[in-house]
């Protein structure tokens, strides 16, 4: 998507060469404008799936599903990362771990709102691709179905994209970056 390969171009900051800042306009600051860019593009490509709602995980995967759920007209169910484990039947949870924070997490949802449901992943980064395997896990355990995944920058140096591609997952991604460069300060896209 040129639009959003173009604002990281301009406000995005490699910190090293696995992080890539943009804190400017997707995930501390929100650009509207470019979201809803970005909500459209999912919504022309998703338009002619068959599924019942998008799930996000929080937080920085909000605004971009947010605007995705109003362009195609779907509920959005936002994932928590819960820090303890519920014993509760009211939830469903899968225990995770985050690659960027170094710490283990559960994701949570009430069970009722993902239940047997074919459901579109929207996501603002993919690298290890760990997130979506476990979502699927997590909708696996109340019968809900992964049909689609959503991403807006995809790390094509980490190996999640290659991963998730070879397991048979429908992947598709807005910006796909194959190189960070901190000390000239470049971003490379594929």
């Amino acid at each position: 998507m040129k639009e959003l390969e173009e604002k990281i171009k301009l406000l995005g900051i490699p910190r090293t060469t696995e992080i890539l800042d943009v804190s400017a306009f997707l995930n501390q600051q929100v650009d509207p404008h470019l979201m809803k860019a970005i909500g459209d593009d999912f919504a022309a490509h998703y338009n002619d799936y068959d599924f019942d709602t998008i799930v996000t995980v929080e937080s920085s995967g909000i605004a971009p599903a947010v605007f995705a759920s109003l362009a195609l007209d779907k509920p959005l169910v936002i994932l928590k990362k819960d820090e303890r484990e519920r014993d509760d039947a009211v939830f469903v949870q899968q225990p995770s771990y985050s690659f960027t924070k170094g710490n283990h997490y559960y994701l949570t949802t009430k069970s009722d709102l993902i239940q047997g449901k074919k459901v579109i992943l929207i996501d603002d980064f993919l690298a290890q691709g760990s997130v979506v395997m476990n979502v699927e896990a997590l909708l696996r355990k109340v019968d809900a179905e992964l049909v689609a995944i959503g991403i807006c920058i995809a790390k094509d140096y980490q190996p999640g994209f290659q991963i998730l591609s070879e397991k048979g997952y429908d992947v598709y991604c807005q910006a796909h970056i194959t190189k960070l460069d901190p000390e000239t300060q470049t971003i490379y896209f594929g």
